[in-house]
């Protein structure tokens, strides 16, 4: 079994089957991410400028919202599914990544049930309907409000359910999976995640907004008929 000397995971018990320590460094391995994150959205917007320039802003960002959280569903988290028996001791780029992560939260390293299952409805069923919201945004496709208060509610309820079964584990059985530095925790585990409760609230919001006022004015319409 590994110990606290083997791997830099928390709890120290852990027991991450075959696993081999990054090569690469954590300023490469978040700089890598950074540089992705920036490439995907500037693709976006660059397609977005050619495409249709007079997007809303708010529109605009959204885009580039979708077609980045695709990428981060379908793309990383999708890789974590396939993968996820052997991601102790995978030492390509995104296992390096996910390896990174995990110092935060150690079940991507152990196929804990709730994560695998977690992650594989997001990768596969979130991820490929972002970037079908992405083109309804840009195509003003009628059925763009309701696959994104969907898909914005499965965001939402996923990532709740992420954070609080890490949080109950911890309060009810003082097992936590994230290493004690600060950095760890609030960075990755909250900062990282925070955006998939924050953006998808206000998708909701739009959504709902939208789709109230649009049953609102067909109702007066047909109201109005009537007389």
């Amino acid at each position: 079994m590994a110990t606290a000397l083997d791997h830099p995971f928390y709890p120290p018990d852990l027991d991450p089957i075959g696993y081999a320590a990054n090569t690469m460094s954590i300023i490469a391995l978040l700089g890598t991410f950074a540089v992705a994150v920036a490439g995907v959205i500037g693709f976006s917007s660059a397609v977005l400028k050619a495409a249709k320039p007079n997007i809303s802003r708010i529109d605009k960002i959204l885009v580039g919202w979708f077609v980045f959280s695709g990428c981060i569903h379908f793309i990383l988290e999708g890789y974590f599914v396939y993968n996820h028996k052997t991601m102790p001791r995978r030492l390509d780029l995104l296992g390096q990544m996910w390896k990174e992560y995990a110092k935060a939260d150690s079940r991507y390293m152990t196929m804990e049930p709730f994560v695998l299952c977690m992650e594989t409805i997001t990768a596969f069923a979130w991820g490929p309907l972002c970037y079908t919201i992405a083109w309804m945004i840009v195509s003003e496709s009628p059925h763009r409000h309701p696959t994104q208060i969907i898909v914005s509610m499965g965001q939402f309820y996923g990532d709740i359910l992420y954070y609080s079964t890490s949080i109950m584990e911890e309060i009810y059985h003082g097992r936590s999976y994230a290493r004690p530095e600060t950095f760890y925790y609030w960075g990755y585990f909250i900062f990282l995640n925070a955006f998939w409760i924050v953006i998808p609230v206000f998708c909701i919001y739009q959504s709902y907004s939208k789709m109230v006022g649009a049953f609102r004015q067909a109702s007066s319409s047909s109201i109005k008929k009537n007389l």
